[in-house]
């Protein structure tokens, strides 16, 4: 009997309250935290104050981008199952706990490193060391982050609470990591002094622990949620679904393909801003690393503006042509980086970019699960942690792309580590990796998502009423 051929189970409608969904939020703040005090400072900080050879450091992201390909998929795959303690617990929110508690505590580990002597003459030591706290974070981070954003789809329900929690969640996130990385880290963090990063790093690592603590009334799983999920589970049993055979099926959704790989171009454009803004404003702007903290405040103000409004406009219009608008939008403020030569300029232009973060984060989770249920009616069961370690596969391809732009680049303009002044090539070459590329990565995932996606309207409709019917 054929898993079409089975009655749907059906199930009470879930309602999320307000304070679940501040609560989930906080999931969002600790990623912002990881993911911006891995992109901001790593490169860097290994780079630049603990003087690890250029290509080194490219040879480390790229190993550990090819780490991230080999487990994202398979971690998400192994652990998108029950387990004994989920009829009590939940799917997701032991793994939550766990991967969050792991991925925090190697996100302090990345800065403080042993003494390892003179890296010059023996860079091995630390390059391995390297090597290794960055596998072990991302290990933990995969468990953490596909539990964490599959089970965003799983809780929140229909398009509206899902408008609701990511425009929540990003809002919130937007505000705390601006708060922190642009304000409070900016005055701990001093040039030339490794330490510094460790103490602004143990700062951030408490406050990770206290946000994850927050989480859990948001990411707990009550009495319909792991129902539906159980029961799904057990209702087709009798028809695993092998690993490749859910590929080969993925694959062939268009949508959530096409979403995918906006999504790679979209994260390779910030991967490689993010790492180049110390480059952009030490180097280029001539500036100190206050200059961090008022464009954050600019940025923010920005973000905090414009979000609602475009959260009214997301009410009205397709919430995959908005995000489409948003990321174009942030490709025209990166290419501003080629030639603004101020700090008011780089004031100016972080505003712009603010205004345009808040049309894609707006409604980005929204169109993620949208594109997450579009697998999961084809594979006839919830897949969506299976889903989140695939999407992570391919985004940790942006991680080896942007790693080795800026090294090339660094390499092919003669850029010098720690030298009081660079070159105008180096300089230019700066720009370049800081700005034009990014614009470039983020113009391309813009035209994919609104001239080729096409889950909007009476097929999006069509598809909610496919899972309801389904039970899923």
């Amino acid at each position: 009997m054929s898993t079409e051929e089975k009655p749907a189970i059906v199930f009470k409608k879930d309602i999320v309250s307000k304070k679940k969904t501040v609560s989930f939020g906080m999931g969002f703040i600790i990623n912002a935290f990881l993911t911006t005090s891995y992109n901001y400072f790593v490169f860097y900080y290994y780079e630049v104050e603990l003087g690890l050879a250029t290509a080194l450091v490219g040879l480390s992201y790229a190993l550990y981008a090819i780490w991230n390909m080999i487990n994202d998929p398979l971690f998400g795959y192994l652990t998108d199952k029950p387990t004994r303690w989920s009829k009590k617990y939940g799917l997701r929110t032991p793994w939550v706990i766990f991967g969050g508690f792991g991925v925090i505590s190697c996100s302090y580990l990345l800065f403080a490193v042993p003494d390892f002597g003179d890296v010059k003459s023996n860079p091995w030591p630390l390059f391995w060391y390297m090597i290794i706290i960055t596998f072990l974070y991302d290990t933990f981070y995969t468990i953490f982050s596909t539990h964490y954003f599959g089970g965003f789809a799983n809780i929140f329900r229909t398009p509206e609470e899902r408008r609701k929690g990511s425009t929540i969640g990003s809002l919130i996130a937007i505000g705390a990591r601006t708060s922190v990385f642009g304000i409070l880290l900016p005055t701990i963090i001093i040039r030339g002094d490794p330490s510094s990063y460790i103490r602004a790093m143990l700062i951030l690592t408490i406050l990770s622990f206290i946000l994850l603590g927050l989480l859990i009334p948001g990411i707990y799983e009550n009495e319909f949620v792991r129902k539906r999920y159980l029961q799904i589970y057990e209702f087709l049993e009798a028809t695993r679904l092998p690993y490749f055979k859910f590929i080969k099926i993925t694959f062939k959704q268009k949508n959530f393909m096409i979403l995918l790989i906006a999504f790679v171009l979209f994260s390779t454009a910030g991967l490689i801003q993010t790492w180049s803004v110390l480059y952009f404003v030490f180097e280029v702007l001539k500036a100190d690393i206050s200059v961090v903290m008022l464009v954050g405040i600019a940025n923010l103000s920005a973000f905090l503006i414009s979000m609602p409004i475009w959260s009214k406009i997301a009410k009205k219009t397709d919430h995959s042509k908005i995000f489409a608008v948003g990321i174009f939008l942030i490709g025209c403020t990166m290419v501003q980086a080629m030639w603004i030569t101020t700090v008011p300029q780089f004031i100016l232009m972080n505003m712009s970019g603010g205004v345009a973060m808040g049309a894609g984060f707006c409604v980005a989770m929204s169109v993620n699960s949208d594109a997450l249920d579009e697998v999961n009616l084809a594979c006839g069961r919830h897949v969506e942690a299976g889903l989140m370690g695939l999407r992570n596969f391919f985004l940790r391809s942006g991680y080896l792309t942007a790693a080795l732009l800026i090294a090339w680049v660094h390499i092919a303009t003669g850029y010098q580590p720690g030298a009081s002044e660079q070159t105008e090539l180096a300089k230019l070459g700066i720009r370049i990796h800081f700005g034009l590329f990014s614009a470039i990565f983020c113009w391309s995932a813009a035209f994919l998502l609104y001239k080729v996606y096409d889950l909007r309207g009476e097929k999006k409709e069509a598809q909610m009423a496919a899972l309801r019917k389904k039970g899923l």
